[in-house]
């Protein structure tokens, strides 16, 4: 064999090598409170990049487990060791958005971004450069799905995660509004249970009348914005406080507002199952792993810092 021949050889070795390796890798484990086998299996699927998607319209119904997508210094120490203070979502959020397992196996960073319903606004400005994770988990046994679409809460409600009906957010907004004075809204550890208002804010959205908020149900966000008043005052507050931002669809589905609805805007495609549960700290939580999703890096070639300066420089 010629020197140049065996240079070869190693070169495409060295090259099988690498891509072998990159073809490898999976998403890394950084935190596992579990040992139950559904919870290895959602797991080992999440973690795997190349397993294939589930259908949307197959994707099961929300059941025991749930994804959390964060930032990774909000959730974890240096050491990969759970923050004392880490909690599914902000502190002020007594409910959160929440999507199920399976809807993120196979998705890349952007993928779930763009299908849980980030705004693509939000994706540039806050998610850039971000270390993000997901978080994969069960609530405590009492703590379980309900059944209502209808807005009609269980009079435990505080412990039930529901679908993302219109009519069960609504509800939930008017249950969990009290004034920033009741004993409800005294500090406490851990997130709020309760949208702390100033009095007269809370009056207003507590007295909202049923037929106005029939009108925000139906109303397009912007023509509401456009319009101003107090549909949009209310329907601003429910953004503000609970999360229900401008592509919220109200069908218990997020809804992915990268995609080109122009000729068909009264029929959005199928999308990921969605539920709001009940804001935690993570360390009450029966089962809780954590998985490293990466970052979503934008830059150009010539950016400071960017790794292909040198192909621009060659253009």
């Amino acid at each position: 064999m010629t020197p140049h021949l065996r240079n070869l050889c190693s070169s495409l070795l060295v090259l099988f090598l690498v891509v072998g390796s990159i073809s490898a890798q999976q998403r890394a484990l950084l935190y596992n409170k579990s040992s139950s086998t559904t919870m290895q299996n959602l797991v080992q699927n999440i973690r795997n990049p190349r397993r294939a998607q589930i259908s949307l319209d197959q994707l099961p119904l929300a059941s025991r487990y749930f994804v959390r997508i964060a930032p990774r210094a909000h959730i974890l120490t240096k050491r990969n060791k759970l923050n004392a203070t880490a909690i599914l979502a902000g502190p002020s959020k007594p409910f959160v958005f929440l999507t199920t397992p399976e809807s993120v196996f196979g998705r890349s960073l952007l993928e779930i971004y763009e299908d849980i319903g980030y705004e693509a606004e939000g994706i540039i400005r806050d998610q850039r450069n971000q270390d993000m994770v997901a978080i994969v988990f069960r609530y405590p046994d009492r703590i379980a799905v309900s059944n209502v679409h209808d807005g009609n809460l269980e009079n435990d409600w505080t412990s039930r995660i529901y679908q993302t009906t219109w009519d069960n957010i609504l509800a939930l907004f008017t249950r969990l509004v009290q004034d920033d004075q009741s004993d409800l809204c005294k500090p406490a550890d851990g997130p709020a249970t309760r949208i702390c208002l100033p009095n007269w804010q809370a009056q207003f959205v507590l007295s909202f009348p049923a037929e106005e908020k029939q009108r925000v149900k139906g109303t397009n966000y912007r023509v509401l914005q456009g319009a101003a008043g107090a549909r949009w005052d209310y329907r601003r507050l429910l953004e503000d406080k609970l999360s229900v931002f401008e592509h919220f669809r109200g069908d218990g589905r997020t809804e992915n507002e990268t995609l080109e609805q122009r000729d068909n805007p009264d029929t959005p495609p199928a999308a990921l199952i969605e539920v709001v549960g009940p804001n935690m700290n993570l360390n009450l939580l029966p089962e809780v792993v954590v998985i490293h999703l990466g970052r979503l890096r934008i830059e150009d070639c010539y950016s400071s810092g960017s790794t292909n300066w040198r192909r621009c420089a060659n253009q």
